[in-house]
């Protein structure tokens, strides 16, 4: 029995698309609908029409993407939507807006206000599990701050998410909180549900040898300046073993880097080279920090291992909402996997969107495809998570 839907839709007008979400979508009540779309589309807009279309009781969070997974599998220039029925879920949502005057103090009431109006009507005893969901904008350079933030605030929920993107255009990106469309913010839906459900984490990268110091840095820009006392384009291009001038997103995708942080790898994805020969990366750096080149083990294996196991743990999958990075997207396109892998996403009902950033329990992470599996109906004895 599948109670969770996906929605998908190609159409280029908004009212159309829209159109063909609710349809595909209709005769069942959500307690919220997440929905993915291309940068393409006018955001206000498409925040107003997705409103207009369900009732007020169901609510609605999305952002803007560097391409969509649907039905498709990989998709691009479409809009998916995934409704989370309200028999089998509750949610309660909050915009945290002005991420450039990011308080944590601010932070932390927000998202205790978020959690009272969860608990506010009493324990639900068929809501075995809960979990946060966090939106944020994808060009904000705030995901580490929020992410602690709301982890620390939210203790034992497990926080997971993703940064909007715009394909790669780094120009703007954008969250969806019910009728608006938000800039310089972020969306957190606190969920809880009756259905059995793990999380999702396959990281397909392993470390060498190979270590970067990182001598130069400006934090604040996560611009890092020089690399074991060189430029920090010119020393990484040299480590990996190709020229400078071959440097681009797709370079960047198939040689990452990691850093170990308590005593996991998690990859730090460099997004481009500036003019001044310092590269910008996707996540926080500093100098002083210790980064490995890493080298790759087979993605479709890796992916399907963490499927497998998440199916182990609670039973068929009736559904799979993930965040997938963009630079898997490019690596995939290099090695000729691409559409294996979308093939697998299809069939393994994975709906989503390819994020600038990833979230896995409040820790920014790269390169990662991140989310949360759901089975059928949790036993009255509990789960585990």
């Amino acid at each position: 029995m599948r109670s969770i839907r996906v929605a998908s839709s190609s159409a280029n007008s908004i009212s159309q698309a829209v159109s063909e979400l609710t349809t595909q979508l209709a005769g069942q009540d959500y307690a919220v609908v997440l929905f993915f779309c291309a940068d393409s589309f006018d955001q206000a807009s498409l925040a107003g029409a997705m409103r207009n279309s369900f009732p007020g009781s169901t609510s609605l969070i999305g952002c803007t993407t560097a391409g969509e997974i649907g039905p498709a599998g990989y998709q691009h220039n479409s809009i998916v939507a995934i409704g989370l029925p309200a028999g089998d879920f509750s949610v309660t949502t909050a915009l945290l807006p002005q991420l450039d005057e990011f308080n944590i103090a601010d932070c932390e009431q927000q998202v205790r206000n978020a959690l009272q109006r969860t608990t506010a009507n009493g324990p639900d005893n068929e809501m075995q599990g809960q979990f946060a969901f966090l939106l944020i904008d994808g060009l904000s350079r705030r995901e580490e701050a929020l992410g602690k933030a709301v982890q620390l605030t939210l203790g034992s929920i497990p926080v997971i998410g993703g940064s909007a993107g715009d394909s790669l255009q780094f120009r703007q990106t954008c969250v969806f909180h019910d009728n608006s469309a938000h800039t310089n913010a972020a969306v957190l839906a606190i969920i809880s549900t009756r259905l059995r459900y793990c999380f999702v984490k396959a990281q397909h990268f392993e470390p060498t040898a190979n270590r970067m110091v990182i001598t130069g840095a400006r934090p604040e820009a996560r611009v890092v300046t020089e690399i074991n006392g060189y430029p920090a384009a010119t020393e990484y291009a040299r480590i990996v073993g190709i020229p400078t001038e071959r440097l681009n997103p797709d370079a960047f995708a198939a040689f990452p880097v990691v850093v170990r942080v308590g005593g996991q790898e998690y990859v730090r994805s460099i997004q481009k080279v500036n003019p001044d020969n310092s590269l910008s990366f996707y996540c926080a750096i500093d100098k002083g920090v210790v980064l490995s080149r890493a080298v790759g083990v087979d993605p479709l294996r890796n992916l399907i291992t963490a499927l497998d196991a998440a199916d182990a743990e609670i039973g068929p999958l009736q559904a799979v909402l993930a965040c997938d990075c963009i630079l898997r997207n490019l690596e995939f396109r290099q090695s000729g996997q691409l559409e294996e892998i979308s093939a697998l996403l299809r069939k393994r009902k994975v709906t989503g969107f390819l994020s600038f950033g990833e979230l896995h329990r409040g820790i920014h992470i790269n390169q990662t495809f991140n989310g949360i599996a759901f089975g059928q109906a949790a036993t009255r004895e509990g789960q585990e998570t």
